[in-house]
């Protein structure tokens, strides 16, 4: 017995249910396929080093995969329309391949899975150790009231800092710190690598930042030189102590206040400790009406003769460089090792190869027996 002509097929509910199966199947076998042989090409290209995700929260995004599968195995099945056929022929011919009409939608789901973990940009990263030559200089700034005369462009203070910022775009690997006084000594920056961070400091400096109305260049020194001195505790670990130190000071030279130390003393101080101090002369030494100078070299050359630096002025900017580059050859220094890792290989571009070559498997097969009829 067939049943009545009214009574559904059980039959016809077994092949609903597997028509609906056999996509995923075909979703998860196809997947595991191309997971297995991507994940191999991943080993083979990043060696040695570990696979970064620079956007793993795309990865969220291999759900919409999912979606694409759920709108093209259901829910456009059961939109599209029936048609009558009236030789059953035509039919039976393209019954052999009706399991298979899902395949262009599974490629398609396959390949929105593909280009989700693409965009989470899967990389791997090279570590380069340089060893770079260094020195640490503390760079001692006058912010005096006599700094804001005119005899240079602007102000003495303006000149003072085009120095400094044009030095330190000259000096990126040195460790480099700042010290800024007036009526008193006051650390504005402690000995870094970011010269970038130091040059926004000195362009934001101001008279006024510190008492101005006085001029303690022994403080200045002195201060600047407590920051030199080898204290181990504040190395971090492995790091050796750097070999040369150095100071480079910035004034107009009239030292006339005194709170802890004379000019001459911290002079004495820095050759002890074996720190050259480079002196610059900001200001013009030009007699006024009385006789009088403007600036007081007299000061900024004996610190430069007592610790074994040189004087230059603020004026001649690039006899200054040249000077100063010339010395710093000769100096001693230390071998600091940089560790930098750069970008290596991208290992998204498989994934999007094979996005690509899914989505053009899947163009060309609906145009093929396995299209889906209307």
């Amino acid at each position: 017995m067939t049943g009545s002509p009214g009574a559904p097929d059980p039959r016809r509910g077994t092949r609903r249910a597997a028509r609906a199966v056999v996509p995923w199947l075909l979703v998860t076998g196809l997947g595991a396929v191309a997971a297995l042989v991507i994940a191999r090409r991943f080993e083979a290209m990043r060696g040695a080093e570990a696979i970064v995700w620079r956007s793993p929260r795309a990865l969220w995004l291999v759900a919409a995969a999912g979606l694409v599968g759920v709108v093209g195995f259901h829910l456009q099945r059961r939109r599209a329309a029936a048609m009558a056929f009236s030789q059953t022929h035509l039919v039976r011919r393209i019954g052999g391949l009706a399991w298979l009409s899902d395949l262009p939608a599974v490629l398609r789901v396959l390949a929105v899975a593909a280009l989700a973990v693409a965009l989470a940009r899967p990389e791997t990263y090279r570590t380069l150790k340089h060893e770079i030559d260094t020195i640490d200089i503390m760079l001692v700034v006058d912010m005096s009231k006599s700094m804001e005369e005119t005899d240079l462009p602007r102000d003495r203070l303006d000149a003072a800092q085009r120095v400094i910022r044009r030095f330190l775009r000259r000096s990126s690997h040195d460790r480099i710190g700042l010290v800024v006084f007036g009526q008193q000594a006051m650390l504005q920056c402690p000995l870094t690598l970011d010269t970038k961070v130091l040059e926004q400091v000195v362009t934001d400096l101001a008279i006024g930042d510190v008492p101005e109305l006085g001029t303690a260049i022994g403080d200045g020194l002195g201060l600047a030189l407590s920051q030199l001195r080898d204290d181990r505790r504040d190395l971090a670990p492995g790091e050796v102590p750097t070999k040369s130190k150095v100071v480079i000071l910035l004034s107009d030279g009239d030292s006339n206040w005194v709170t802890r130390f004379e000019p001459d003393e911290s002079a004495r101080v820095a050759r002890d400790m074996g720190v050259k101090v480079y002196t610059v002369l900001v200001g013009r030494e030009e007699s006024d009406l009385f006789g009088g100078m403007s600036v007081n070299p007299a000061t900024l050359r004996s610190i430069a003769a007592v610790t074994g630096g040189e004087f230059f002025r603020a004026t001649d900017y690039d006899s200054f460089d040249r000077g100063f580059q010339t010395v710093r050859s000769k100096l001693d220094t230390t071998k600091r090792v940089e560790i930098e890792r750069i970008p290596d290989k991208q290992m998204f571009v498989p994934l999007a190869l094979l996005a690509a070559i899914l989505l053009g498997l899947e163009l060309v097969l609906s145009h093929t027996r396995l299209r889906r009829l209307p």
